[in-house]
């Protein structure tokens, strides 16, 4: 298994393939990195953290080699609710979706799995900017991190998790899997190569390392930034939060900018 840490490798993957194999060649690399995680999520090596956080979604959406766009957010909340609350959840449901959305698949969970307001405010910008084919056919998606969490913070309060189980128990394996998850979805974006590439919220835009060391959305937001394949990268608030919101507003309208 390969992680990728620059678009040259892909090119050397590529080198004297015929062009026509390529996407085959991309979605084997793809595969075997999905496989590698679920192995490791899989591992005993992490049960202290999966007892706390037992689901993953790595893909939101079928693979497609070069989409017009793909959305990589922060880490996946639930996806058959609105608002977690423990006394309506329904936890064979949650668990019979995320399965649905193991390694390779064929759905999209954006148009799906409407429930989540992250995958309303998507679809419902999309469908303004295009149409929901456009959605089904042309969009690809995935995280910084595939580990489940619920809320806005559900990140911060993963790391915080992982790193106390780790300290406890005197190892690295909580945080090495969170890392792991950073690292593949990185190499997602060089295998991938999306015309567009749309970094939904300011602390997956900032994993990206195409603004440097700012910190700021509405910087980043303003600078639309050139890939290594010859994409452009942006940064928008994320999609959890309504269009009529003015940062939510500029996201839809930098996005339509974009695809032209």
């Amino acid at each position: 298994m390969k992680l990728y840490k620059s678009f040259s490798e892909v090119k050397d993957l590529l080198k004297d393939k015929n062009e026509e194999h390529h996407c085959k060649i991309i979605k084997c690399e793809v595969r075997n990195l999905l496989e590698h995680f679920d192995k490791e999520f899989s591992s005993n090596k992490v049960d202290v953290l999966k007892s706390k956080y037992p689901r993953y979604v790595a893909l939101y959406t079928k693979y497609i080699y070069k989409p017009e766009v793909a959305v990589r957010g922060i880490n996946p909340s639930y996806f058959s609710c609105r608002k977690y609350e423990e006394y309506k959840f329904n936890e064979s449901e949650e668990d019979r979706r995320v399965l649905s959305l193991k390694g390779l698949h064929n759905l999209n969970a954006y148009t799906l799995y409407s429930e989540p307001l992250y995958h309303h405010y998507l679809v419902k910008d999309f469908k303004e900017i295009r149409n929901k084919e456009f959605i089904e056919n042309h969009l690809m998606g995935w995280n910084n991190c595939f580990i489940q969490s619920g809320g806005q913070k559900g990140m911060e309060q993963l790391e915080s998790d992982a790193d106390e189980i780790d300290t406890k128990l005197k190892n690295k394996n909580s945080s090495d899997l969170i890392k792991l998850s950073i690292e593949i979805a990185r190499s997602l974006d060089y295998l991938i190569q999306p015309k567009i590439i749309i970094y939904a919220g300011q602390p997956a835009a900032e994993i990206s390392g195409y603004w440097g060391n700012k910190k700021n959305l509405k910087y980043m937001n303003n600078r639309i930034v050139s890939t290594e394949w010859g994409g452009s990268a942006i940064a928008v608030q994320h999609f959890s939060y309504p269009e009529s919101n003015k940062q939510g507003s500029y996201r839809k309208s930098r996005i339509d900018e974009l695809l032209g």
